[in-house]
């Protein structure tokens, strides 16, 4: 199988970063190819700007650097997204990446006034990273709104129904969480199928 990895972590030093390595390595082993897209170190540009509003408006094709990544999305049979979590969310590139990338007409389209998803139905891992504990993410709500916002706001509304979300926390707690954090993320690689 071919994973595709959205990072949206720039520092190679990050615990994302080995998240991604662990992760890569599980994969690899099990014998899937792995391609990785690195935001920042593409310099992707996350804002949404004329080029992309003259598509929307159909007065200019889609811009090339999104139909790349779109063209990659499209070869992979699975889709994983690795993030730090920054203020209950994705980082800004990767949320404008999803705005700029997951457009109408390849990701949705509207038909009789209702929204169709029309992405292919893989897979799509998510690891985010967090240095918060579980006990406080759950009670503030953080799994129910992460689960309106992205599995269901951004995912499902696109046709995606395979989503399987992985929240590695209190990386800040000491090396026994980390440790727990790289061992799932290798595994979560070895075992896709």
């Amino acid at each position: 199988m071919k994973i595709l990895i959205v990072q949206a972590q720039p520092d190679p030093a990050s615990f994302s970063a080995a998240i991604e390595t662990a992760f890569v390595r599980g994969a690899e082993a099990a014998g899937h190819s792995v391609d990785t897209i690195n935001l920042v170190n593409e310099g992707f540009s996350p804002c949404f700007g004329q080029p992309d509003l003259d598509r929307y408006h159909g007065k200019a094709p889609v811009p090339d650097d999104v139909r790349d990544h779109q063209t990659r999305v499209d070869a992979a049979d699975v889709l994983t997204l690795i993030f730090p979590i920054y203020w209950w969310s994705f980082p800004a590139i990767l949320k404008g990446w999803i705005d700029r990338v997951f457009i109408s007409g390849w990701a949705f389209r509207y038909e009789e006034g209702k929204v169709v998803g029309t992405m292919r139905d893989i897979p799509v891992y998510l690891l985010g990273v967090g240095g918060g504990s579980n006990d406080g993410y759950t009670k503030h709500g953080y799994y129910t709104a992460f689960d309106a916002q992205v599995t269901t706001g951004i995912f499902k509304f696109c046709g995606i129904r395979r989503i399987h979300t992985h929240l590695l926390l209190d990386v800040e707690s000491g090396a026994e969480y980390r440790d727990a954090h790289l061992e799932t993320a290798a595994e979560l690689g070895r075992s896709i199928t």
